[in-house]
């Protein structure tokens, strides 16, 4: 499996103009490799199987919350593990390509989800599963309030001291393919970025660089 640092804003946080783009007013940003790992076996012991899936898509793919909670089985094409979507906050057309951790994640969330006797052929891949749903076997989707609620309860759990959010999985993605590529246009454009600026304040690359300057010079 790939491994990936989960990226995170320490501190308080605000908002330019342009919401895309963080605003640091205290500490520097962060990316702790160690904390996905035990995020994910978090998971994996509490058997939170859907969330888990979530965790894992979503660092592999650079999704908005709004647009990866509402992925749908029957959209996946199965012979370019490739899917196909409009972009809620955008409107535009974005085809993502499932690594190999996506697929087998996908995978293990279809049997999780036969096990429970819901249809994998079509549906949300990011089943709400409350008592009330399953027994009815309702296919809800997780929503952006259930997603931050859950990230509350692992921070609180794993004693993490700082804050996860929803664009913790998003900003992880494009943290690790800046640092393997050095290739900012290709960030700013998966993520539909008007400017190079915004997406480096976005993921952290800019503070980061800047405290790596004045750390490396000295006169």
């Amino acid at each position: 499996m790939a491994t990936y640092r989960l990226c995170y804003k320490k501190g308080k946080v605000g908002y330019s103009k342009n919401h895309a783009a963080y605003i640091q007013r205290e500490d520097g940003y962060q990316s702790k490799e160690e904390d996905l790992k035990k995020i994910r076996e978090y998971l994996k012991y509490k058997n939170k199987i859907t969330f888990l899936v979530f965790v894992n898509i979503g660092v592999n793919v650079g999704l908005r919350i709004s647009d990866l909670s509402t992925l749908r089985f029957e959209n996946i094409d199965r012979r370019s593990w490739t899917y196909t979507l409009i972009e809620k906050k955008t409107k535009k057309k974005r085809l993502i390509k499932f690594n190999a951790v996506c697929k087998k994640s996908i995978k293990e969330l279809e049997k999780y989800y036969e096990e429970l006797e819901y249809s994998t052929k079509e549906g949300y891949l990011f089943k709400s599963l409350s008592p009330y749903q399953k027994k009815l076997r309702l296919d809800k989707p997780f929503t952006i309030n259930g997603v931050s609620k859950e990230f509350k309860k692992i921070e609180e759990y794993l004693n993490i001291p700082y804050p996860l959010g929803s664009h913790s999985l998003r900003k992880t993605w494009g943290k690790n393919v800046y640092d393997a590529t050095l290739n900012i246009a290709l960030i700013m454009k998966a993520f539909n970025h008007s400017s190079p600026g915004i997406t480096l304040k976005y993921i952290g690359i800019e503070e980061e660089d800047i405290n790596k300057l004045y750390e490396g010079i000295e006169i």
